[in-house]
């Protein structure tokens, strides 16, 4: 008989943390599910390190030359034998319920097919250095989120349908390192739903050889690809690169930037999508509502309603525009993400 759940695990030169990623799923409270691992051609002592634990859950495939984690993630879906499948990056840990709870929630809402949890931060020695809390009140802020150029819910401890996601022709590896977002953007787009659960289940670790520090960039420009083939989706607009760019709280390619006729054209343009997206996508009052929440909590009332302000002098367009939209202006987001990640730091530097 089948397990329910296959814990899916790409590997490439990963013997710094890869005892502690085995360990935690093996003594998860959980114990249907299979623990696929998938090298990919590493040059340490991965594969040694795996195989010395007499585990039948274990289930090794090695890959004869390096096809990338993508890559190496799609292969894994095609021969995992679970219904679910829960992601476990090789420097990441597990913490003991997350299975069980992950499941129960599956179980529970039915009509779910991708959820993740919360998440502490440590860093190469173990050491918590900062929570990841927040929920998905319904599919328009799930949606939202996806039309901000954000991923909704986490990587690291997702966990999903497999056979849903096999529909759906699993990761674009095109989209590699940003393949995460294009997925959840596909799957914002088929209408389906996803939520986080509200336990920490997961330590993800952050480190200097972690691939998303090394591919930063690489994974930037990947990510606005697929988020301009979100906002193409739903928009026929001459301006949708630019409103992408606004979404995404960057500047214009077009060289226009803020100036206020190019600015208000694309207040309208979000307005009208956001009237389509309604809909097309048959959302209920409440999660209209959530998908207007998750827009204007990031880029502001100020760029939806641009188009209605009245003809005024510049100065006090800028001056309403950039107040009711503070998060425009690049020095004002850096200043308050710096202060929220370290009021987020302080619990842990107090009780260390």
């Amino acid at each position: 008989m089948d397990p329910q759940v296959t814990v899916l695990t790409t590997v490439y030169n990963g013997m710094a943390f890869i005892r502690e990623a085995i360990e935690s799923t093996l003594n998860q409270t959980f114990t249907d599910f299979e623990f696929l691992i998938i090298d990919d051609a590493s040059t340490d002592e991965s594969v040694e390190c795996i195989r010395s634990y007499n585990d039948p859950r274990i289930r090794l495939i090695q890959n004869e030359v390096n096809i990338g984690q993508t890559a190496s993630l799609n292969k894994g879906l095609l021969i995992a034998k679970g219904k679910y499948i829960a992601r476990l990056d090789q420097d990441d840990v597990n913490l003991p319920l997350r299975l069980e709870e992950q499941v129960k929630t599956f179980q529970k809402k039915p009509e779910l097919t991708i959820i993740c949890s919360w998440e502490h931060t440590i860093d190469h020695e173990g050491k918590r250095v900062i929570d990841h809390t927040r929920m998905l009140p319904n599919y328009g802020y799930f949606l939202g989120k996806v039309l901000l150029g954000l991923c909704p819910v986490w990587h690291p401890s997702v966990m999903f349908k497999k056979d849903i996601i096999l529909d759906m022709n699993g990761y674009d590896t095109f989209y590699g390192p940003a393949e995460d977002y294009e997925l959840w953007s596909r799957i914002a787009i088929k209408r389906l739903n996803a939520e986080i659960v509200p336990k920490f289940h997961l330590l993800q670790r952050v480190h200097s050889n972690s691939q998303s520090q090394m591919q930063a960039d690489k994974q930037l420009k990947a990510t606005r690809l697929a988020h301009s083939k979100v906002v193409k989706n739903f928009t026929d607009s001459s301006d949708a690169d630019c409103i992408a760019s606004v979404l995404r709280l960057e500047k214009c390619h077009c060289g226009k930037n803020y100036k206020i006729e190019h600015i208000k054209n694309i207040s309208l343009a979000i307005s009208d999508m956001l009237k389509k997206i309604n809909i097309d996508q048959a959302l209920t009052k409440n999660e209209f509502k959530g998908l207007k929440r998750a827009i204007s909590k990031r880029i502001g009332k100020g760029i939806l309603n641009a188009h209605k302000f009245p003809n005024m002098p510049a100065s006090f367009f800028y001056l309403l525009l950039y107040s009711m939209s503070p998060l425009l202006q690049p020095s004002i987001r850096v200043f308050l993400s710096e202060i929220n990640t370290r009021l987020r730091k302080m619990r842990y530097f107090f009780s260390s």
